[in-house]
């Protein structure tokens, strides 16, 4: 801002009637009033102008780029005379020993990806979430009933596969899934805002960034029901606004930016508000800033195509600022009986008056409500346009008396109107280490190569015998080329004397305490900044137990807390900002008819409930994502899980999916809970079923012996009875035999007597023959062996024995 001097105008009275605010005249009266507080941004004493300085200082050392002109009066104080010229072989360049902070702590907190949940937190949508609650608790309790229904074809309200086996489970289940339509079509639309606009990888980056480098991180939000929710970045060196201690600025009254725009696009922008005489007055006051060239203020060329007249002003740049400030005024409502005798309850504006003459009975009320103005003024013109009440301003639907404005602030911290950041607690430290970095370029630049002792006396009188006397240069030229050394070893008065060459070894001075000084700012980065070597990872240790690196972790977060928590309240305040300008939208413009198309190729069920929208009162809450420690810890634990079966792959892949790191472990506890429960479950059933098959096994071996004692005692029975049959038939058989053995000794003893005398003889002829049947054989014998000797003929067969014809004979006739 480029005022005069501070504190001249003052600001106009915020009493004053509504009619008298939406003049212009009391805008550019408020507008110059913010101007004159602030002050000049040229006068570093000013909030402003103090402010920028602060700013781009940081954002110089962020991105390495700071100036070294201090570090070269510092260097050049110690040694002003400059005399070896060291300083002229330098790098000046700074050490990105900031950028690289910078960096580690804006990727660490974006490295959990943010994301709203709706949730709708008046009476009627509670009692729409308690109805869903008491179905779903009714529909785990009666699961088996409604599977037996959907096995025989009839429909059910819930799908019983879906459903939740255990009451703990449907805790975690009714967290995450139980939603209105409502709520479902608010985060919807707040989710395509945010994308529509880019705001995770555009907007809320550039914020986090400057929370780190600035202390202070701006939004801006715009509704249209013609153009759209749009989600702008604020520089903060460039954000006016209202004394404040809150580092949230969620009390403030008046907010501003200050933005460069040509006058080309001023033209656009303000349309018919000024002449081109006044434009032509504001370019005379801007064309010696802002780097515009006055040269051209004087062209003209007329535009054939547009049809046009074109200035050479128009590319001026000219500061413009965008401000707004919140007022009370006073709402009238009247409440008037009818002729009929009905009282009814009437809007009557913000200029009302009671009339004097009245036949039925009227009664005034007034209610005070928040309204915002505000506009655009043109800095050093003392012009303002587009000014007047803002429309389509977002409230709370329970409470309409309250406004806020379309800024959205988040700091670190706050003191006296100046944030402090990050970066701006370790610029001390990085000027020392950068000093540091110089003086030892210096020392190096200073270094003295390895050099000698010459004594010229031990050099003088060399004698080689050829003749004349060797001169010390020549000596050391011989050296130097052939490494012999001549010298005398005796001085002419006899006694002895040292080598007169010496080497002298020289090394950097001072090297080890400057990276001793090095080391130790560089540690009081880390512990400014509180980023410790296991956070950024620049001194990994592999013997390093695990609970000192997580308390290391648990120390660099506790350190970026404020960071991260402020990045939290700035991406919160936007998201409500987003859902109240969703609640607004009117039902006739085009944008409700993109939101309405968007939302209902997602859910038609949401469709009809993007309509009712303006009856919710809504809360944000803002969910990051787990971190990639929790992420690596619960993944460890699924996986120990499934290894020891204790949760099927389903249930893996369900936790995965739950993005709150303790909803996941919470989800994962109840399913090994379930697992393990079914798992003794089936084992006891497998041990009944093993009891009542041993059971069995025992009861058929009983019935198996039964029936073979059975057999058995029916097989000996059978013996017995067989043994007797037995006995009995031999018994018969014997007494047969014996009937016909007595019988054949009784003809026997009748034939014997008859058959005596004839027996005698045949065995007297039996005898005769019997003999000479052995002569025959001795016979036979001695001429065999007589044959057989004197080998003339072969050998004789032997005789039949007569006595065995006649035994068989005589077997045969009896």
């Amino acid at each position: 801002m480029t005022s005069g001097n501070r504190n001249q105008s003052k600001f106009p009275n915020p009493l004053a009637p509504q009619e008298e605010k939406a003049t212009d005249d009391y805008g550019l009266r408020y507008a110059k009033a913010i101007e004159g507080q602030w002050g000049s941004a040229d006068d570093v004493s000013s909030v402003v102008g103090g402010r920028q300085r602060d700013f781009e200082r940081n954002r110089d050392y962020a991105n390495g780029t700071q100036d070294t002109s201090i570090y070269k009066q510092i260097l050049n104080s110690l040694d002003p005379n400059n005399g070896d010229g060291t300083l002229l072989n330098l790098d000046w360049s700074p050490v990105p020993i900031v950028p690289k902070f910078v960096k580690v702590v804006v990727n660490k907190v974006l490295s959990r990806k943010p994301y709203p949940s709706v949730e709708a937190i008046d009476p009627v949508s509670k009692g729409e979430k308690d109805e869903k609650k008491a179905l779903i608790e009714s529909s785990i309790e009666n699961k088996s009933i409604l599977q037996e229904a959907r096995t025989i074809g009839l429909k059910t309200e819930l799908d019983p596969s879906e459903l939740p086996d255990s009451t703990e489970e449907a805790e975690i289940f009714m967290e995450q899934n139980i939603k209105t339509n409502a709520e479902i079509a608010a985060q919807i639309g707040t989710s395509l805002t945010l994308d529509w606009n880019d705001f995770d990888d555009g907007v809320y980056r550039r914020c986090v960034e400057d929370l780190v480098v600035c202390g202070m991180g701006v939004a801006k939000r715009s509704n249209d029901p013609n153009y759209g929710i749009t989600i702008e970045y604020v520089d903060p060196a460039k954000f006016v606004h209202s004394y404040t201690e809150d580092p949230n600025m969620s009390d403030i009254v008046y907010g501003g930016h200050i933005r460069h725009v040509s006058i080309g696009e001023l033209k656009r922008l303000a349309g018919d508000s000024f002449t081109e005489k006044e434009y032509e007055e504001i370019a005379n006051k801007a064309k010696s800033k802002s780097f515009n060239d006055s040269s051209n203020f004087s062209s003209r060329t007329f535009d054939k195509v547009s049809g046009s007249m074109r200035y050479g002003y128009d590319d001026y740049l000219i500061e413009i600022l965008d401000f707004e400030f919140i007022s009370v005024d006073c709402v009238y409502y009247e409440s008037k009986e009818s002729r009929f005798g009905n009282v009814g309850f009437y809007y009557k504006g913000f200029d009302y008056k009671t009339p004097t003459e009245s036949v039925y009975n009227r009664e005034p009320f007034k209610m005070e409500v928040e309204t915002v103005y505000g506009g655009s003024y043109l800095i050093g013109a003392n012009k303002i346009f587009n000014y007047g009440v803002k429309k389509n301003v977002p409230k709370n639907v329970h409470d309409l008396t309250k406004a806020r404005l379309s800024y959205s602030v988040a700091c670190t911290n706050l003191r006296r109107m100046r944030p402090k950041s990050m970066v701006g607690s370790i610029i001390g430290f990085a000027d020392q280490l950068q000093l540091t970095h110089l003086k030892i370029q210096q020392a190096i630049a200073k270094a003295k190569p390895d050099g000698v002792i010459v004594d010229i006396e031990g050099l003088e009188n060399v004698q080689l015998g050829r003749g004349g006397e060797l001169q010390p240069l020549q000596i050391q030229d011989i050296y130097e080329q052939t490494g012999v050394f001549y010298y005398r070893s005796k001085n002419p008065d006899g006694t002895g004397q040292q080598p007169p060459i010496r080497p002298i070894d020289n090394t950097i001075r001072n090297i080890q305490q400057y990276v001793m000084l090095y080391n130790h700012y560089l540690t009081m980065i880390r512990d400014a900044s509180g980023v410790n070597e296991v956070m950024d990872a620049s001194t990994p240790k592999g013997d390093a137990l695990v609970g000192v690196r997580q308390q290391a972790l648990a120390a660099g977060n506790n350190a970026l807390y404020d960071i991260t928590n402020a990045s939290l309240v700035l991406y919160k305040r936007v998201c409500q900002d987003v859902v109240k300008c969703l609640q607004i939208i009117p039902t006739d413009s085009v944008l409700y008819r993109v939101y309405e198309k968007a939302i209902g190729k997602y859910n038609m069920e949401t469709l009809s409930s993007f309509q009712d929208l303006p009856m919710y009162n809504f809360g944000v809450r803002v969910v990051k994502e787990m971190s990639d420690e929790d992420r690596v810890f619960l993944e460890q634990n699924i996986q120990q899980s499934l290894a020891q079966k204790e949760i099927d792959l389903e249930d893996a892949l369900a936790v995965r999916q739950i993005k709150d790191i303790d909803q996941a472990q919470r989800l994962l506890v109840v399913r090994r809970k379930r697992r393990m429960a079914a798992a003794s479950k089936a084992q006891q059933q497998n041990m009944q079923m093993q009891q009542q098959m041993n059971a069995q096994n025992q009861q058929m071996a009983m019935q198996m012996r039964s029936q073979q004692i059975q057999m058995e005692a029916q097989v000996e029975a059978q013996k017995i009875q067989l043994k007797g049959q037995t006995e009995i038939q031999v018994a018969q058989a014997l007494h047969s035999l014996r009937r016909e053995i007595e019988m054949i000794r009784a003809q026997a003893t009748v034939g014997m007597r008859s058959t005596e005398q004839e027996f005698r003889e045949k065995i007297d002829i039996l005898k005769e023959d019997r003999k000479d049947s052995r002569v025959d054989k001795q016979a036979a014998a001695q001429s065999k062996l007589i044959a057989q000797r004197k080998g003339e003929r072969p050998v004789m067969d032997e005789a039949p024995d007569a006595q065995d014809d006649i035994i068989s004979q005589i077997l045969n006739n009896g």
